[in-house]
């Protein structure tokens, strides 16, 4: 087996973190690697970038968006290795991130899915501001993990880029290029149904940037405003008769009361609002409730007479006008603080001169 690792980066006319990222890429201390973009019909300055700034990139083009599926299907079949490592566009890795999942996996009994260590970031000011790490538990049961990506609310503890992926696994699965939101869990899930099995290792670091712009290129088409309904229901069928599904149940049950609030009045969701309803009764729902729901008593209490009293359509209202009040997706969450620690300092290092 080659030790060989192909990067495949889906993008989307994001040039500039892009060009931050693929930077990140050649400070990695594994030589043995190599990186294919699939530019996923990018209508800004990406390819003349790729080509004068990163020659040594394989590009793939797609003169028409098909979305984040397809990218990264058209990229294994564009590799030769056998690893496969799927990165975003807009995230950044330690130097010894590649090498230090290489020797995690190769040491991991078979069929097994090495995830490494993970910490989100954010640029205020020119300011780095880290939260804190996060690594998948050691060993933990399939079924959990699945529970922990049907969750809507989630801090999730692995993904795509935490994870080396072997080149057999992909000789049976493949990216459902129909979801155009969480065909990455949907991913990772049927990876685990077939059999894999993740494991953590306090190795490497992946950082997640999150800024106040989508993570993917925005897309408002309905196709996108229903995938992630889509990738819920597909679910259901999923686990309706495994024999562990309970365990999936509350997750379940938060999922398509989330997509219930999201979409309620939305024409484009006529036909879909029925077969959500359905089916958050097949996982136990009972009553309609409020998800998040808001941790102050008295707001719980507000948000929850809105919805008995006004239906969903009044309660997306206020959940819409709270997010405005509080400033949602400023890309400051308070999680985020200035580096304190010899750790944070090494990495924000790290994070800031790729900038």
């Amino acid at each position: 087996m080659s030790n060989k690792i192909s990067i495949v980066v889906p993008t989307r006319s994001r040039s500039r973190l892009l060009r931050q990222a693929l930077r990140s890429v050649r400070t990695q201390t594994w030589a043995e690697r190599d990186v294919v973009v699939v530019d996923d019909a990018s209508t800004d300055d990406t390819a003349a970038m790729l080509a004068e700034e990163f020659p040594e990139a394989r590009v793939v083009r797609h003169e028409v968006a098909k979305g984040p599926g397809a990218a990264r299907n058209a990229g294994v079949t564009a590799t030769d290795s056998d690893w496969v490592f799927f990165w975003d566009d807009d995230d950044l890795m330690h130097p010894s991130h590649l090498e230090a999942l290489l020797q995690a996996s190769l040491a991991a009994r078979p069929r097994s899915l090495v995830s490494g260590r993970l910490r989100s970031f954010v640029i205020v000011d020119d300011d780095v501001r880290l939260a804190p790490v996060v690594c998948t538990p050691e060993d933990r049961p399939g079924i959990e993990t699945i529970a922990e990506f049907l969750q809507p609310h989630r801090r999730g503890t692995l993904t795509l880029s935490t994870i080396l992926w072997p080149r057999r696994l992909f000789e049976t699965l493949s990216w459902d290029e129909d979801l155009l939101v969480n065909e990455d869990v949907d991913f990772f899930g049927r990876a685990i149904l077939a059999g894999w099995q993740t494991v953590g290792r306090p190795v490497g670091m992946n950082y997640i940037r999150q800024h106040a712009g989508e993570r993917a290129s925005t897309d408002t088409t309905a196709r996108a405003l229903l995938s992630p309904a889509r990738y819920r229901l597909k679910w259901s069928e999923l686990l309706s008769s495994h024999p562990e599904r309970e365990v999936c149940a509350a997750a379940m049950r938060d999922g398509f009361m989330a997509q219930l609030i999201d979409l309620s009045g939305r024409r484009e969701a006529e036909t879909v609002m029925p077969l959500l309803r359905e089916a958050f009764g097949q996982w136990g729902g009972r009553h309609l409730y409020v998800t998040p729901p808001p941790r102050h008593w008295l707001k719980r209490a507000l948000a929850q007479g809105v919805l008995d009293v006004g239906g969903l359509p009044a309660l997306r209202w206020l959940l819409t006008q709270a997010a405005r009040l509080r400033g949602d997706g400023d890309g400051q969450p308070s999680r985020f603080r200035a580096p304190l620690s010899d750790a944070d300092r090494a990495d924000a290092a790290i994070i800031r001169a790729v900038q």
